[in-house]
């Protein structure tokens, strides 16, 4: 019995393919997170002026992550592999944790934290998701 268990686990050793939907459901949420995370960043980047110190880092840090949204999609355009692809993902949520963290003690409204908190949340979800 226990030999026919083991036979049975050599078999199983590779990951079952998704069924249809699933597969379809699991590409709608990655595009969506991607896009929540892009149009985060832009709404901030337009709403943010460059008059003060911290606003200008700030800024500078939303056109990092903008950056790596589109090094992002560009790995998934391109075809690259999985691993390139999570990279990419994880670079991404680094950015965004490093500025979501730098912000929670700054001047910045509730509103410009609340945004950055669900962008990095969009990020940590994409590159879980994207996880080979």
């Amino acid at each position: 019995m226990i030999s026919r268990h083991l036979t049975d686990d050599a078999s199983t050793d590779e990951s079952p393919a998704l069924p249809a939907d699933s597969a379809a459901a699991h590409l709608e949420a990655m595009a969506k997170g991607i896009n929540d995370v892009d149009v985060i960043v832009q709404g901030l980047l337009d709403r943010i002026p460059p008059s003060k110190p911290w606003q200008r880092q700030l800024r500078a840090q939303l056109k990092e992550a903008d950056r790596h949204i589109e090094i992002l999609r560009l790995e998934i355009s391109l075809g690259r592999d999985g691993v390139e692809i999570h990279d990419a993902a994880r670079k991404l949520k680094q950015v965004l944790e490093v500025t979501n963290l730098q912000i929670v003690g700054g001047r910045a409204d509730g509103w410009t934290r609340n945004a950055l908190l669900v962008a990095y949340r969009s990020a940590a979800l994409v590159c879980a998701l994207l996880a080979p």
